[in-house]
């Protein structure tokens, strides 16, 4: 499949907007299928139609309507994973899943409206997002060491529909030159299209010798949280809804991405790396490539989210908030990229270079 298809056939869903759900519908729902009841508020999303339902106990629950043309098999593996990781005894915090009354992981219903739809419903996990409170390192050694157990935890799962198509496999980051086209004229264009240029041509080669896995694929500063009185310990972890079978590498890399930023972003990137490492030791081949990925994923957060920015203008703000930081990332750590021979990286990240 060339890169071209790749995205044509990525296409429908990344443009398809989410479910039109109202609160009172999903409260409904819930009511109805779940037996919770409590106040709605509506959650941000690209792609699914969120909501947090909570009671007057104080308990909540988030449900999540299921975009319509995501596949039956992907909105049953995000459900089954939830169950899976319950019964692997994670020292993680995770979202534990409800079932309908009647023992459905997905439910099918219609709402008030008439339309049918599919949906999730979990718990809701309390605490502040990352993307609360400035970065530091003791913020990159927690998501290291989190990213790690997130490895060790999804290490025993497995579902057909990880080895869906999703743009943001960075491993199918070539799928995305065609969207090259679309940055105006700058230096971040000619950086974006020479990197992907390198990537096909010398890093996806190298791809099928890396550690494979099912992975979370998104460990944004969004989807990790500050569990109530562990601020600097374990983070817990949401939204599964990206995963997919994957390089062990690509789930370090993607977090990373998110914790980079400031005056030094190469030395950022150690401290992630080496709180992984304690969990989940890096192979030499994971990091001589590490650079290659985290700069993947930059790209994917600089061109995917302009795409669909210009299709859902409405929702810029939300799908937007981290494309700037990427292009900045991507300015200051494209020369070290370029230079990336002269530095062993398995010793530069476990702190024994000379």
């Amino acid at each position: 499949m060339t890169p071209v298809s790749l995205l044509d056939e990525a296409r429908p869903l990344f443009e398809t907007p989410p479910p039109a759900v109202t609160e009172d519908e999903a409260a409904a729902l819930v009511a109805a299928h779940y037996r919770v009841t409590g106040t709605v508020r509506r959650l941000t999303g690209e792609r699914d139609a969120n909501f947090v339902i909570t009671s007057a106990a104080g308990g909540a629950v988030v449900f999540k309507v299921i975009n319509p043309l995501e596949p039956d098999a992907e909105a049953e593996m995000q459900a089954q994973v939830l169950d899976a990781l319950a019964a692997h005894g994670s020292p993680l915090t995770l979202p534990v899943a409800r079932h309908t009354v009647d023992g459905q992981t997905v439910l099918r219903a219609e709402t008030a409206s008439g339309l049918a739809i599919r949906a999730r419903c979990y718990s809701y996990l309390p605490g502040e997002p990352l993307s609360v409170r400035p970065v530091d390192d003791a913020q990159r050694r927690a998501v290291g060491r989190t990213a790690g157990h997130v490895i060790q935890a999804l290490a025993g799962f497995d579902h057909p529909a990880a080895r869906r198509l999703n743009l943001w496999d960075l491993c199918k980051i070539g799928a995305l030159l065609p969207l090259v086209g679309g940055l105006p004229p700058s230096v971040t264009r000619d950086q974006v299209s020479a990197f992907l240029d390198h990537f096909v041509t010398a890093v996806a080669p190298r791809i099928p010798g890396l550690r494979h896995q099912v992975i979370h694929n998104d460990l944004s500063r969004s989807n990790l949280l500050f569990p109530p009185g562990a601020p600097t310990g374990l983070l817990s972890v949401v939204d599964f809804g990206d995963m997919i079978h994957a390089p062990v590498l690509s789930e370090l890399a993607v977090a990373a991405s998110y914790q980079i930023a400031g005056e030094d972003p190469l030395w950022n990137l150690r401290v992630v790396a080496a709180a992984f490492d304690t969990v989940m030791p890096l192979l030499p081949e994971e990091c001589d490539l590490l650079l290659d990925f985290v700069l993947a994923r930059l790209m994917g957060r600089i061109l995917i989210t302009r795409w669909r920015a210009d299709l859902f203008p409405e929702n810029r703000d939300y799908i937007l908030r981290s494309s700037q930081e990427a292009q900045a990332l991507l300015n200051t750590l494209f020369p070290v990229w370029k230079n990336r021979a002269d530095i062993n990286w398995p010793a530069f990240y476990r702190g024994e270079e000379e």
